[in-house]
């Protein structure tokens, strides 16, 4: 199961790798609404969509998504993976944060002692669509 922690660590330097090779952020929506531009006014990407509406949305939603967003996401996911490290102090071997007793970060799931932990199983969930993510990393049922 450590092999989910080397997944995650995979999709993130992907991420990482992506966001660093784009064009700069902060993104933005164009002036009318149907690109993104970069903070050098250059056209980042071109919305189409079936409807005006649908339009400003994708977007809107193209331009939240900067790579300074995808940079600081992956470094915070970085951090939680830092910190939810299997401990090996024991006999068992859960993650050092959920296994805290009284310090826990409460997202304890199925056993006390299992490891990847919930938070790192949920952490997976957006690409459970990846060709190497196994049905096994799946969290318990919200």
């Amino acid at each position: 199961m450590d092999d989910l922690v080397q997944f995650l660590h995979d999709r993130l330097d992907e991420d990482e790798q992506t966001a660093r090779a784009a064009s700069p952020g902060p993104w933005k929506p164009g002036e009318e609404h149907d690109e993104v531009v970069a903070v050098d006014d250059i056209t980042v990407a071109e919305g189409f969509a079936l409807s005006g509406q649908q339009l400003r949305a994708t977007v809107d939603h193209i331009a939240r998504h900067d790579p300074a967003r995808v940079l600081a996401e992956v470094d915070a996911q970085r951090r939680l993976l830092a910190l939810h490290q299997r401990d090996t102090a024991y006999s068992f071997s859960g993650c050092v944060v959920c296994d805290a007793g009284d310090n826990s970060c409460g997202c304890m799931g199925g056993s006390a002692y299992d490891y990847p932990c919930e938070t790192l199983r949920v952490l997976a969930l957006p690409h459970r669509d990846h060709p190497d993510y196994l049905p096994a990393w799946a969290p318990d049922p919200a």
